[in-house]
């Protein structure tokens, strides 16, 4: 008789509880499956290979977040909001977002439509709407992940300080602590801002020969 398969959220929940406690090196085939007391055999059955299992992850997780925002009286505030709630999102699960990679950020597609209703509400035409969207999408996961990455490569610093390797980062003091300019919570909104201004300005450009 054929073993009965194992609950597909079970096997998603066991897969990012591994992830929190053990880091991203904790989620191997054989780690889940012992956590999971099934053979890897099964597991792969079910599941598929590392890459499908990452791109399922991303996707469980999202979806169970019900990820949105709150549109504000202008579409430069949503696109704030909209941003920070993202970030907060990938923050919130570090080790599966040090993981994502370009293939695995379509279940970000349906918040990004999200914020596309938005700009094209406020009289934005689709291209420029969609290229918007891409470029705060961009943005807001490369400084995401760069902001979980940063105390990663400080904490790698300060053990080759330990073991008697220099430092060179002038960003790390002699002792190994972070020292790293600016705050990241401001940098994100800084840049964001930047970016709401760049679109803003190309928005209301005069179109040639008008």
């Amino acid at each position: 008789m054929a073993k009965p398969l194992l609950a597909t959220e079970n096997i998603y929940d066991t897969a990012l509880h591994l992830l929190e406690v053990d880091g991203v090196g904790g989620l191997s085939a054989r780690n889940l499956a012992a956590a999971l007391k099934c053979s890897t055999r099964t597991l792969y059955q079910q599941v598929g290979k590392r890459e499908t299992l990452i791109s399922a992850l991303v996707a469980h997780y999202f979806a169970s977040v019900k990820l949105s925002f709150r549109e504000e009286a202008n579409w430069q505030d949503s696109a704030r909001s909209w941003a920070s709630n993202l970030r907060s999102a990938l923050l919130a699960h570090p080790n599966l977002s040090q993981l994502m990679s370009g293939e695995h950020r379509a279940p970000v597609a349906d918040y990004v439509n999200q914020l596309l209703k938005v700009l094209v509400a406020e009289g934005f035409d689709e291209t420029m709407a969609l290229r918007s969207c891409r470029v705060l999408a961009n943005i807001a996961i490369s400084l995401s992940l760069s902001e979980i990455i940063a105390p990663i490569e400080t904490d790698r610093h300060a053990e080759r300080h330990q073991q008697g390797t220099p430092c060179k980062d002038p960003m790390v003091t002699s002792k190994g602590k972070n020292h790293r300019r600016g705050n990241p919570p401001e940098v994100f909104e800084n840049a964001i801002n930047w970016v709401i201004a760049g679109i803003e300005a190309e928005r209301l450009r005069p179109l040639p020969n008008s």
